[in-house]
């Protein structure tokens, strides 16, 4: 199996998942379990992934002088799921102290 393949299908896992919760919130998850084990490994690898989809998004759109706060906005309306799946799971232990994108936080 190649890597591209792996990509499409973990790319299409994530946003298939993230619709489901953004639609029925965290109780989708359960409906997925099967699928993310399999794929991941665990939900712990799951959510860091969904999380490093999003920090590329905001990371993709920022530009000097161009507050955050609309960067996140803009990526938010784009990409409703992946919010709707940080926000739910915001107390996991995966992405508990993850709430500023990385490369914001670092600059």
């Amino acid at each position: 199996m190649s890597g591209w393949e792996r990509t499409h299908r973990r790319y299409e896992l994530v946003y298939a998942v993230a619709d489901d919760v953004a639609r029925h919130g965290p109780v989708a998850l359960d409906e997925w379990q099967r699928a993310i084990d399999a794929e991941y490994g665990s939900t712990d690898a799951f959510l860091l992934d969904v999380r490093r989809r999003w920090d590329l998004a905001v990371v993709a759109r920022m530009e000097e002088d161009r507050p955050l706060d609309d960067i996140e906005a803009e990526v938010s309306r784009t990409n409703a799921g992946l919010r709707a799946v940080l926000r739910r799971f915001a107390d996991h232990p995966a992405l508990a102290g993850r709430d500023q994108t990385a490369a914001a936080s670092t600059a």
